[in-house]
């Protein structure tokens, strides 16, 4: 009983403030000792770029992405520079987007980085936005890594750390994705 109200209380709190929050940037810690923190951000620019580039910076050992649409270089650059200090990385971008000759994705495989290339499972989009970090942080939300998701459209992003359950989870649907995407590329 006690692990369900503390579940009910970590997604209460996470959606109060992505529903009321109206500022660009805003921290919230619990206190309870699962030491959950959650960091909303909303484009235009509102830092989401900088707070990707930020958390990658920040990671030691295994980096996961998949998301739709990857233009934004400045985060393929933190990525490659990651890949480079001994950061396991993979990627997966949308099958579709990645035509884009503006895709970063030929740029991150060059330096080494493996990317895959996916449709969605029904035949459409793989719409997906999030990376795991370290299977202890999250990145989520609409932001493609694009420069329009920064500079132009309305997006949002969510940091999370400290969610085992929720982190799991899409660690599990990374593994699921990649092994996928590798019977299609």
């Amino acid at each position: 009983m006690k692990g369900e109200f503390k579940k009910l209380f970590f997604y209460a709190v996470f959606l109060s403030f992505i529903l009321f929050s109206s500022c660009q940037q805003s921290h919230v810690e619990s206190t309870s000792p699962s030491e959950v923190s959650i960091s909303p951000y909303f484009s235009p620019r509102g830092g989401c770029t900088r707070a990707v580039i930020s958390e990658i910076n920040r990671a030691k050992n295994r980096i996961d992405v998949a998301v739709f649409s990857f233009t934004s270089k400045p985060i393929a650059r933190a990525l490659i520079k990651a890949h480079n200090r001994g950061v396991r990385i993979r990627v997966i971008i949308d099958q579709g987007t990645a035509r884009s000759k503006n895709c970063v994705g030929p740029v991150l495989e060059a330096a080494g980085i493996p990317v895959r290339y996916k449709k969605g499972n029904g035949g459409g989009l793989m719409h997906h936005k999030y990376a795991v970090i370290d299977g202890k942080t999250l990145i989520t939300g609409s932001f493609n890594w694009t420069i329009s998701a920064e500079k132009r459209n309305d997006e949002n992003l969510v940091v999370i750390k400290g969610a085992g359950e929720v982190i799991e989870a899409y660690e599990r649907n990374f593994e699921k994705l990649w092994e996928m995407a590798g019977l299609t590329n």
